[in-house]
């Protein structure tokens, strides 16, 4: 069993080998290196039929990172070690680019929700106004009738 190097053990029918061999070159030529030896693996993965096992690992490992940040007990370090992984990934930039949409479309709901019960706050209002006043009409109402017949 292999493992990547997030952690994610894959299991290979056979090991994966470059077609060429990897040798030491200054930092731009290494992640151009890098960046072969990842494709390579991804193609290989493809060719041994392996590539929806990777992304259930990968998926599986978000479950659990979820599920670390629902849990009560998560540490500051949890924190600070997920939130590495995940704002340092390149596969999350379009995701939180996208959410951050979302929660621009769920503060205009709340803010329009705001103003609906802003209204029906200042609706009730008048309402209990109306009433007290009606109230206060058959408070009058009935003394004065009270009073006229007391007075005839």
């Amino acid at each position: 069993m292999k493992s990547l190097s997030t952690g994610i053990p894959i299991q290979l029918s056979k090991p994966i080998t470059l077609n060429r061999p990897i040798k030491q070159m200054p930092e731009e030529d290494g992640r151009h290196t890098d960046t072969i030896v990842k494709v390579a693996f991804l193609k290989k993965c493809k060719e041994a039929g392996l590539l929806n096992d990777l992304f259930e690992e990968i998926l599986d490992k978000l479950h659990l990172i979820q599920e670390r940040l629902m849990d009560e007990t998560t540490s500051e370090s949890d924190y600070e070690e997920i939130g590495t992984s995940l704002f340092d990934c390149r596969l999350f930039e379009d995701t939180f680019v996208n959410f951050q949409a979302a929660l621009e479309n769920k503060i205009h709901q709340f803010e329009e929700k705001e103003q609906q019960m802003k209204e029906e706050i200042e609706l009730l209002h008048d309402l209990k106004q109306t009433l007290c006043s009606v109230q206060e009409n058959r408070d009058l109402s009935s003394s004065s009738t009270s009073l006229s017949s007391l007075s005839s």
